[in-house]
């Protein structure tokens, strides 16, 4: 199996990659937001820099179809740069979203015509390059929504039941395990954090998923082992990319959008 990946769920940073680029930019949900999503290309000089999606591309925001466009050209252009995760607004059986509400579905019959056309043929290629987290060995574990006692290793990401607490789980400030009030998931405390950090050899989480909690820049939790990050202005607020200097780990910073401008 190649240390890059674990059945192409998990993207491992290899030495060479944290080398070879200067910085790493952490973009969270970005939900449609076609603005966010050009502020967050001059953030990034991708000839030099990584670039890294938390998931949630589309719904809630108007341009769902032309970001997810542009995170696919990305790709293809910066191949080595740049790495995608699945959120849970990436979360399809066979074309039925396995959440609500789905506004791509009526965005893509506006935009593009029919949906099963439009799936089979863009969406779901689309669906099947992401990764469901990423590692930067000894320091970050990225992902979109959370972490479960279940994952033990890398390996564990095959799981369908751990790719579902990966998609929709949110740390909660206690401990223990419980239900996620979303009907999917769960809610892990602090213990369950430092536990599957230690299992993987990570110092922290970055992750998305819940917006609400950064509208004013970066929150932390769990004794700052968990930062939820935003890059969308659809909930409000101001929407932000986190940057990691590569040459320094103990670095790391953010940087308004808006300040772009």
């Amino acid at each position: 199996m190649s240390p890059r990946s674990y059945g192409r769920k998990v993207f491992v940073y290899t030495k060479g990659d944290l080398n070879r680029m200067k910085r790493l930019v952490v973009v969270g949900d970005i939900h449609g937001d076609l603005g966010a999503f050009k502020l967050v290309l001059k953030s990034v000089n991708l000839r030099e820099d990584g670039l890294i999606f938390l998931g949630d591309y589309a719904d809630r925001g108007p341009h769902g179809i032309e970001v997810i466009e542009g995170v696919e050209s990305l790709i293809d252009k910066y191949s080595g740069n740049v790495v995608a995760l699945k959120g849970n607004h990436e979360d399809y059986v066979d074309g039925e979203p396995n959440f609500m509400p789905c506004t791509l579905i009526a965005e893509v019959e506006r935009k593009k015509g029919e949906w099963d056309v439009y799936f089979k043929r863009n969406l779901e290629p689309f669906l099947n390059s992401l990764y469901l987290a990423a590692v930067i060995p000894g320091w970050f574990l990225f992902v979109h929504g959370g972490i479960s006692s279940k994952i033990k290793s890398l390996s564990d990401f095959e799981s369908p039941e751990v790719e579902e607490d990966v998609l929709w789980s949110d740390p909660f400030d206690g401990y223990g395990e419980y239900p996620n009030r979303r009907g999917a998931g769960i809610e892990f405390g602090e213990d369950v954090t430092k536990e599957v950090c230690e299992r993987l050899g990570v110092k922290s989480i970055i992750r998305s998923h819940q917006p609400r909690k950064a509208l004013e820049g970066p929150f932390y939790q769990h004794g700052r082992r968990v930062v939820t990050i935003s890059s969308t202005s659809v909930y409000g607020g101001r929407p932000f990319v986190y940057i990691l200097n590569l040459q320094n780990l103990e670095d790391v910073h953010y940087q308004f959008l808006d300040e772009l401008l």
